[in-house]
C-alpha cells in the first residue's frame, strides 16, 4: 500500500478529533421548507465526457448541463431550540431537454446515469447543533466530490470542468459522486477550520465505504484535503465508472488575488482491482483553473491531467479514452444577466492516450473538441 494513502486518513482523523468542541455562534434560519434547483440548457457539438476514444466523433446535441447538471429539490429545517435543528434534503437530477429524470445518456450500464433513481442526487435527514456540528443519514454527496467542486473555477460542471472529468467521469475511480446508506458528520467551523467524516454501510451490496475531509478558509485563502476508500466487491450500491475497489486522496487550494481567483488540485487514485483480480495501478491527477471578472461576466479557464506510470489492462477501441493518460483544456465566458440567470459559452479540448487490444497491445492517441452555448438559471 502506498504510505501516502495510510497517512492521509490518519492525519485528517487526528486533526478533526482535535477540533474545539465550542464553535462560533451561528444564526439559525427559521423553520420551513424551500424549493431549490438549477436549470441548465445548452446546445453545441460535444465528444464523450468519459474521454475521447479512437472512434469518437463530435455529436451535435442539446445538453441539460454545461456549467451545472440540472437538478431540483426540497430542503428544510425545523428549529428545535437552543441552537439545534432537524434538517433534510431531497433532490433529483433533471434531463430538461426531454423532461426525464436522471443526468444524461452519456454513460451506459453499469453506470447508466440515465436510469438514476428519482432522488439519486440527495436524500437525507439529519440533526444539527450550532456547537457540535451536524449528522446526516441517507444518500449524500461524497466528500471527494465536494472537495472538487468547491475549489474550482468551473464549479460542478461534469461536461467541461477538467478536474471533474478527470476524477469522476470515465476515470478509474469507483464510488461516483454520492453514496447511499451513508452516515456523515460535519464539524462546526472554528477559526476557519472544519472537518467531515463519512461512512457508507454495505447492507449486502458491496462496501463499506469511508471518507474524511479537512478544510480551512480564512480571507483570500482556502485549502482542503479529502481521502476516500471505496470497496466494490462483490457488487455495489454506489455509481461510478469502475467496478473495482479504489482509494483516492485530493488536496485543493484557492487564492483570490482580486480580481483574479486561482484554483488548483493535486491528488491520486489507486485502482486496487477486485478480490478475484487484484491490481495496484496508481493515477496522478492535477489541475489549475482561474476565474477573472470582467464587467458583468467572468472569463473561465482550466487545464488538468491524469497519468499513470503503470501498465493498465488493454481495452477495445470503443472503450472510454485515456486509460494511460488524459489531458483536458477548457476556456469560456460566463455573463450574468441577473443574480440568478447567466449565459455562457464554453470550449474544450480532450486529449487521451489509451492502451488498446491488438495482437500486441498498442498505445493510441486521440483528440476531441467540444463547444457549447447555454443559459443557467438558479431558483
Amino acid at each position: 500500500m502506498n504510505p501516502s494513502t495510510q497517512l492521509a486518513p490518519a492525519l485528517m482523523l487526528g486533526l478533526i478529533g482535535a477540533l474545539p468542541w465550542q464553535a462560533q455562534a451561528q444564526t439559525a434560519p427559521a423553520s420551513g421548507v424551500q424549493i431549490f434547483g438549477v436549470i441548465d440548457a445548452a446546445v453545441g457539438s460535444v465528444t464523450s465526457p468519459s474521454g475521447v476514444n479512437a472512434l469518437d466523433k463530435p455529436v451535435n446535441k442539446q445538453l441539460s448541463g454545461g456549467l451545472s447538471t440540472s437538478n431540483w429539490g426540497l430542503r428544510g429545517q425545523e428549529d428545535l431550540g437552543e441552537g439545534r435543528q432537524a434538517i433534510f434534503e431531497l433532490s433529483s437530477f433533471i434531463r430538461n431537454e426531454s423532461g426525464a429524470a436522471g443526468r444524461s445518456d452519456a454513460l451506459p450500464a453499469p453506470v447508466n446515469v440515465a436510469a438514476d433513481p428519482y432522488f439519486s442526487r440527495a436524500a437525507w435527514l439529519g440533526l444539527s447543533d450550532a456547537r457540535l456540528g451536524r449528522v446526516r443519514l441517507g444518500n449524500i454527496t461524497t466528500l471527494l466530490f465536494t472537495n472538487s467542486v468547491t475549489s474550482n473555477a468551473l464549479g460542478d460542471s461534469t461536461t467541461f470542468s477538467p478536474i471533474n472529468l478527470l476524477t469522476f467521469v470515465g476515470s478509474p475511480l469507483s464510488g461516483g459522486t454520492a453514496w447511499a446508506n451513508s452516515v456523515v458528520y460535519d464539524s462546526p467551523v472554528r477559526a476557519g477550520l472544519s472537518g467531515s467524516l463519512a461512512y457508507a454501510a454495505s447492507q449486502n451490496l458491496g462496501g463499506p465505504n469511508s471518507a474524511a475531509r479537512l478544510a480551512y478558509a480564512q480571507g483570500a485563502f482556502n485549502s482542503s484535503l479529502a481521502w476516500q476508500s471505496v470497496n466494490r466487491n462483490p457488487v455495489t450500491f454506489a455509481d461510478g465508472t469502475s467496478s473495482n475497489d479504489t482509494r483516492a486522496w485530493q488536496w485543493a487550494a484557492s487564492y483570490d488575488f482580486s480580481p483574479l481567483k486561482v484554483f488548483g488540485h493535486l491528488g491520486q487514485t489507486q485502482n486496487r482491482g477486485t478480490a478475484a483480480a487484484p491490481q495496484a495501478v496508481r493515477y496522478r491527477v492535477w489541475d489549475l483553473s482561474a476565474s477573472l471578472p470582467i464587467g458583468a461576466g467572468r472569463w473561465l479557464a482550466g487545464y488538468g491531467s491524469r497519468t499513470t506510470g503503470n501498465t493498465p489492462t488493454a481495452v477495445a477501441a470503443t472503450a472510454a479514452g485515456g486509460n494511460v493518460s488524459r489531458k483536458v483544456l477548457t476556456l469560456g465566458y460566463d455573463h450574468y444577466l441577473s443574480a440568478r440567470t447567466e449565459v455562457y459559452v464554453l470550449a474544450s479540448q480532450d486529449q487521451t492516450r489509451t492502451r488498446q487490444q491488438a495482437a500486441t497491445p498498442v498505445l493510441v492517441n486521440a483528440t476531441g473538441h467540444s463547444f457549447a452555448v447555454g443559459i443557467r438559471h438558479r431558483f
